[in-house]
């Protein structure tokens, strides 16, 4: 069937010193054995980007791909027919602006921003903007594997009638797969320009929430200054809206749509995959 096109090897990583070719033959091990052959067949690239989220821990990373599966597998609405040719998908990037920050921090973490763009409720669709969130992941973890993941969702222009497009059925499966099966370290989620309402939003959300990913949760008022935005992350790392040294928003969401275009080979090989041992 093919193996899924990384730019890197998992020597490339080993030589890095991130990890170590025990590490990865001890999973390989383990993927062969009785216990795990229900889990589809994993090139050493995907075991590398397992290894790395867990911090080499091995039990830890065990678990993370049993999850990982089991969560895809029970949520074909957020991880299935990953199309930009989906209308549902060309209508939350009309909705949304999202983007995997091209720089990343010192620390090597990876940036993913979230901000609405139509701010018309009607028009907002959660499961398919759960889907291209989860698609930046594909997008971060290419070429260079990242050391964490920050988040940073600007709620401008969200407003009380958007809490009704929320599905809680889609939200526990979401926030499952967020904190069992997350192939990236979560470092921090920070709320920007923070709505009056942020509380009832968190409490839908928290009957989810393990108290491991609230504590990672940062908000921040409306109209923060530029020096408290560069506390959270770089100037480097900040789009041209927010007096950061990128492009604009609008554009670094262009160019995400481009790497969505350029990534549907991957996604449909990624599910062929997948499904090969359902």
């Amino acid at each position: 069937m093919g193996k899924l096109p990384y730019q890197f090897t998992s020597q490339d990583i080993v030589k890095q010193g991130r990890t170590t070719q025990e590490h990865i033959d001890t999973i390989r091990a383990w993927l062969n054995s009785m216990q795990s052959k229900s889990l589809p067949e994993i090139q050493d690239e995907l075991i590398v980007i397992f290894l790395l989220s867990c911090e080499n821990d091995i039990p830890l990373t065990k678990n993370t791909i049993t999850m990982y599966y089991k969560c895809k597998k029970n949520g074909p609405e957020i991880f299935d027919n990953w199309n930009m040719e989906r209308l549902d998908l060309k209508q939350v990037m009309n909705v949304v602006r999202i983007s995997s920050i091209p720089v990343r921090t010192d620390e090597n973490y990876v940036i993913h921003y979230f901000k609405l763009q139509d701010t018309s409720y009607s028009k907002f669709e959660l499961i398919p903007a759960m889907t291209a969130s989860y698609m930046l992941l594909d997008i971060a973890q290419e070429r260079y594997l990242p050391n964490g993941l920050i988040v940073i969702i600007d709620t401008k222009g969200v407003g009380l009638m958007h809490l009704t497009r929320i599905k809680l059925s889609a939200l526990k499966k979401y926030l499952e797969f967020l904190q069992e099966g997350f192939p990236i370290q979560m470092k921090m989620i920070h709320i920007i320009n923070t709505v009056s309402f942020f509380d009832k939003i968190m409490n839908l959300v928290k009957m989810f929430m393990k108290s491991e990913l609230i504590s990672m949760i940062q908000t921040h008022p409306p109209n923060a200054s530029q020096e408290r935005l560069f506390s959270i992350v770089p100037k480097k790392c900040w789009p041209a809206d927010y007096g950061g040294d990128l492009l604009s928003v609008e554009e670094l969401h262009k160019k995400t749509i481009q790497l969505y275009d350029q990534k549907q080979d991957f996604w449909a090989l990624e599910e062929a995959i997948r499904k090969k041992c359902s």
